[in-house]
């Protein structure tokens, strides 16, 4: 029965992470001994992006869409580009930008309850989340970044890199970022 429970508490969280409306939305207040795992979206989606998962799923698609090129399948070949554009348009949003990590955080949506526990916190929010921060006192705050991130990579030097330039420099506003220098993966 208890593991029932946990198995309806995971789907529920699964779909209150996926749900992009409510993703923003700050948790409700709790006891004031709660501690909330906070950490920066653009590092953990960073490492989504890099992960082994992440990395067969985008080369399944760049691979379908090469193969639909090759067989002549225009409509199959330009769907596969948009969504490769489209994704990668989601992607510099969450890395560069105080985008919240949407992808990222759904991959972790099956084990959050462990997660949770493991970290010690009751929930998690975006450093980035300014709203869903008004109502947890600095006390009750804990860096769980490089905890998230090693969920997905565990960084290579270039990684780490990337990871560390992102602790000393601020996120581009969405509305700031430029998508127009985006290049999408190669799917031609």
């Amino acid at each position: 029965m208890k593991s029932l429970s946990l198995w309806f508490n995971a789907v529920g969280l699964a779909v209150v992470l996926s749900a992009p409306s409510r993703a923003a939305e700050p948790a409700p207040a709790s006891a004031a001994s709660s501690r909330v795992g906070v950490y920066d979206s653009r590092a953990v989606a960073y490492a989504h992006f890099w992960s082994a998962d992440e990395q067969r799923s985008r080369n399944a698609v760049i691979a379908e869409g090469r193969a639909a090129k090759a067989a002549g399948q225009t409509a199959v070949f330009e769907e596969k580009s948009r969504l490769m554009t489209d994704y990668q348009k989601r992607m510099h949003e969450e890395v560069f930008s105080d985008a919240p990590a949407v992808e990222a955080m759904a991959a972790l949506a099956g084990r959050m309850p462990a997660l949770l526990g493991a970290l010690g916190v009751d929930r998690l929010v975006s450093k980035w989340d300014e709203k869903a921060l008004q109502s947890v006192p600095e006390k009750s705050r804990v860096d769980v970044t490089e905890k998230l991130v090693r969920e997905f990579i565990t960084p290579d030097e270039k990684q780490r890199k990337v990871l560390d330039a992102m602790k000393t420099t601020k996120p581009v506003p969405r509305g700031k970022l430029n998508h127009a220098n985006l290049h999408s993966a190669p799917v031609a």
